[in-house]
């Protein structure tokens, strides 16, 4: 462990505006939340009615789980339990693989090994600064919750529980960048993990099978019961999770090679493949684009299943009444379910996109780029090969998903998947946004680009309350895209084009900066 401290207060240093930014922004949204619940719900019987309408919505159950208690804190924390470990794992999987894997692939690992740096130090060090943070953000809530005149000790489980989600996911990403070599794949997988434990979340609460909650931390997170019994023993799940993950990642650190994983590299064909930029990227990519549309198709088959037979099962006039209030006359509850799920689904095709969008500045960061363009390979061209990863990858990934939902529930498969790939444009609005910053902000392209997508989870979670309206929620490009099974617009053709239009822009601007600055291969 020597030297864990001194590189501490080095990714202290790296992340002085990130790790602020984040936790301030997680900490304010339970007071946010509690808030907004206590001025929409002014007595028991609004909040009791409320919850009513909540668990007669399957989208709902499948996201967010049950409502244990109909109270202001019993909302609240339903409201932000997955959602929060969600939002917290995400990032603290981006934190664990940046700070871990990304420094040896940068060759950064082998020179701090060259002085007095202990072989687990660097793991060590991200882990500390990612749970820390997690439980400072938790904890950060507590006042502002009480303050709104909840219970202290509620609040304090609530807050710890929220770590919690982030904790289980920092020691993912730990044992994932153990196994691979490229930090793209790591946390590929780090995330493919998260997204299956959702899924099983919510299989358990839609699809009756309870026991599955009780597997993974979005469960925990729920179980822990806050303002609702308070059971702080489920904890312990969480703290053995995460002990036994860090136990595995250190054990499996000195098994491979600094810079190498345990699951070698293949040697490469006898024959070369596609020459040029595009032949080369195409290899760098295609793991990875592979690898995710298994598992969205698995995703896809999911839900496939938990939907079927809600037309049936859910058969009154409660349910009915849902369905034609979100999608008008004639809607199904299947319809409101996949809606509701693809429009979460597509913000997770998002992170592949970015990951794939942000390729190119890792290869400018590592140096690999200027080698590259030293030869008749130009900039744009260079830039395209990665860009159109980051294009063609989410439409597959959007149509496998989209695709086997539909077949899983039933061979409904154009109708879902044409629904599902309206997200698209959305998706690239993103990749825009990332491009855009690859071009005029490379060394804070990734960091930029990444706080940009929390930033429109955020604000989609705040307008279910309504503390984001009008010009606020707009910005949002989720926001803009017609649910086309519910047939909510007249004209679904503008706003998509609207939306592609302002990815193109983007994207082209990001390009044009791209051919007039100087690479900057460090970090």
């Amino acid at each position: 462990m020597t030297g864990t401290l001194e590189l501490i207060r080095l990714i202290l240093r790296r992340d002085r505006v990130l790790l602020p930014v984040w936790m301030a922004i997680s900490a304010l949204l339970p007071a946010s939340i509690a808030s907004s619940t206590t001025a929409l719900y002014t007595d028991q019987a609004a909040r009791d009615a409320f919850a009513a309408a909540s668990m007669s919505n399957p989208a709902q159950l499948a996201t967010r789980g049950h409502i244990y208690d109909a109270s202001v804190g019993g909302l609240t924390a339903w409201t932000l339990g997955s959602s929060g470990a969600l939002i917290g794992g995400l990032i603290s999987i981006l934190l664990v693989t940046r700070h871990t894997r990304v420094e040896e692939e940068t060759g950064r690992r082998e020179l701090l090994s060259s002085g007095v740096i202990g072989r687990h130090a660097p793991l060590s060090a991200a882990l500390a600064v990612v749970l820390a943070a997690n439980l400072l953000l938790g904890l950060l809530s507590v006042p502002a919750l009480v303050g709104n005149g909840l219970p202290a000790s509620s609040s304090v489980l609530f807050g710890l529980s929220t770590a919690a989600g982030g904790w289980a996911f920092a020691a993912v990403a730990a044992v994932t960048a153990q196994l691979t070599a490229s930090s793209g794949t790591a946390r590929g997988m780090a995330i493919a993990v998260g997204g299956l434990l959702f899924a099983m979340r919510s299989l358990a609460d839609t699809g009756g099978i309870g026991w599955l909650a009780w597997l993974t931390p979005f469960g925990w997170v729920r179980l822990t019961k806050p303002f609702a019994g308070d059971q702080w023993w489920v904890l312990g799940l969480a703290a053995l999770f995460v002990a036994a993950l860090a136990a595995a990642a250190f054990a499996l650190s000195t098994r491979r090679d600094v810079a190498g994983g345990l699951v070698p590299a293949r040697q490469g064909p006898a024959t070369g493949g596609p020459r040029g930029a595009f032949g080369l990227a195409g290899r760098l990519h295609r793991g990875t684009l592979a690898g995710f549309a298994v598992g969205f198709g698995l995703l896809g088959a999911l839900l496939g299943v938990s939907a079927r037979g809600l037309d049936a099962q859910l058969d009154t006039p409660q349910f009915q009444e849902l369905a034609a209030t979100v999608g008008g006359a004639g809607a199904r509850i299947s319809d409101v379910f996949f809606t509701f799920m693809m429009y979460v689904l597509s913000q997770l095709v998002t992170g592949a996109a970015l990951m794939s969008a942000l390729r190119a500045r890792g290869e400018e960061a590592a140096g690999r780029a200027e080698l590259l363009l030293s030869t008749p390979v130009g900039r744009l061209r260079w830039a395209l090969s990665h860009l159109a990863f980051a294009i063609v990858g989410p439409a597959l990934l959007l149509g496998v998903l989209g695709a086997a939902a539909g077949l899983a529930y039933g061979g409904d498969v154009a109708r879902v998947a044409g629904a599902t790939l309206a997200y698209l444009p959305a998706v690239w609005t993103v990749v825009g946004i990332a491009t855009l910053l690859f071009g005029m902000l490379p060394r804070l392209a990734a960091a930029a680009s990444w706080t940009v997508l929390g930033l429109f989870l955020v604000v989609d979670l705040l307008a279910e309350f309504k503390l984001a309206t009008g010009s606020l929620l707009d910005l949002s490009p989720y926001v803009h895209v017609p649910a086309m099974l519910l047939g909510s617009a007249s004209s679904p053709v503008a706003p998509l084009l609207g939306l592609t239009a302002v990815a193109v822009t983007l994207g082209a601007v990001g390009l044009a900066c791209l051919r007039r600055r100087d690479l900057m291969p460090s970090a």
